[in-house]
């Protein structure tokens, strides 16, 4: 009971981080494998940045339009990685895919 307890409230407290900003429809999504091997996913394009914390290997981050770099923390034994040149459109999600983490 206490974990179900625990992995609502970190559900609850993840998509309220999700939560575009006032004005923006458009962002970026994706899927990481294995689907506990990171703990936070974080977007950046010039001086723009935008953070989160995957839920069950699923991201999603609201996001400008632009060019996006994504930059996945993993957590033991995993290695993080990142993803560059992912262009976000106005009013559109991009798909950033299956994000394979490697062990170290």
């Amino acid at each position: 009971m206490k974990k179900m307890i625990v992995i609502l409230c970190l559900a609850v407290g993840v998509m309220s981080g999700f939560s575009p900003p006032a004005g923006v429809k458009s962002g970026i999504h994706g899927t990481i494998d294995p689907a506990e091997g990171a703990s936070k996913v974080t977007a950046i394009s010039g001086a723009d940045s935008v953070s989160g914390t995957p839920v069950a290997g699923k991201l999603s981050l609201p996001a400008k339009p632009g060019n996006w770099t994504l930059i996945v923390e993993a957590v033991k034994p995993y290695r993080s990685t990142s993803v560059e040149n992912i262009l976000v459109l106005e009013s559109q999600s991009t798909d950033a895919g299956v994000i394979k983490l490697m062990a170290d």
